[in-house]
């Protein structure tokens, strides 16, 4: 198969208009990390245009466990730059801009974004995101903490701000408990979400999809 029939297996499910309009679009991944990783890869291999990836830290080996664009010879090196490589190795037609940057108060929303993926994993910096993202933008909120998983899609200046939905929220100490699978179960349905969104139909919009890996049950709230 040649380069020209990369997408008929998809084409197949959604058709020629959706493929455009993920072509067309512009998804800034916030973390690339458990969850960043996977909904960059698939992103990527869905064919959305141009991607965005912000990131400010480093491969460590405890990360070697579920962020599956990095490899053992990859330890040390800045996580942005190594995900928009493979990134290109798996799609070279899209473009991949890799920020090594902290995302805090002073982080700059870089034009164009269509959607945000919030792959990150600290209250402040989600809160500052957010707050960076213009009006009108959907916002894709995804989080895991050991069996625990959830997505949620907000629409900045229609929906609640993300910091009075987790108003009160602690900050877990320490690393964050994770399994292999979880980041790859959350990532898949916030990637499907983001096409979702690309297309102006978002599922989970204004609704917590709860994911309990542990007994395979999922549950909604309103938000």
């Amino acid at each position: 198969m040649g380069r020209d029939e990369r997408y008929a297996r998809q084409l197949a499910v959604w058709g020629t208009e959706k493929q455009a309009q993920l072509a067309a679009g512009t998804v800034l991944v916030a973390g690339v990390g458990g969850l960043g990783a996977t909904v960059g890869q698939l992103l990527a291999r869905a064919g959305v245009g141009r991607l965005i990836i912000v990131d400010d830290g480093t491969v460590a080996w405890p990360d070697l466990n579920r962020q599956l664009l990095y490899d053992e010879w990859d330890i040390g090196r800045q996580k942005a730059l190594v995900a928009a490589e493979r990134l290109s190795e798996v799609n070279a037609a899209l473009e991949i801009i890799p920020l090594d940057r902290r995302i805090d108060d002073e982080f700059v929303m870089p034009p164009g974004v269509d959607c945000v993926a919030d792959c990150l994993d600290t209250f402040a910096s989600r809160f500052a995101l957010y707050r960076q993202t213009p009006a009108g933008k959907f916002y894709v909120h995804g989080g895991i903490q050991g069996e625990h998983g959830q997505v949620l899609t907000l629409r900045t200046g229609a929906s609640q701000p993300l910091e009075a939905i987790f108003a009160g929220a602690r900050q877990p100490e320490g690393a964050i408990p994770v399994t292999p699978d979880g980041p790859a179960v959350i990532a898949g349905i916030m990637s499907r979400e983001l096409f979702g969104c690309l297309w102006g139909s978002p599922t989970l919009l204004d609704r917590f999809l709860v994911v309990e890996l542990a007994g395979f049950h999922c549950s909604f709230l309103e938000v």
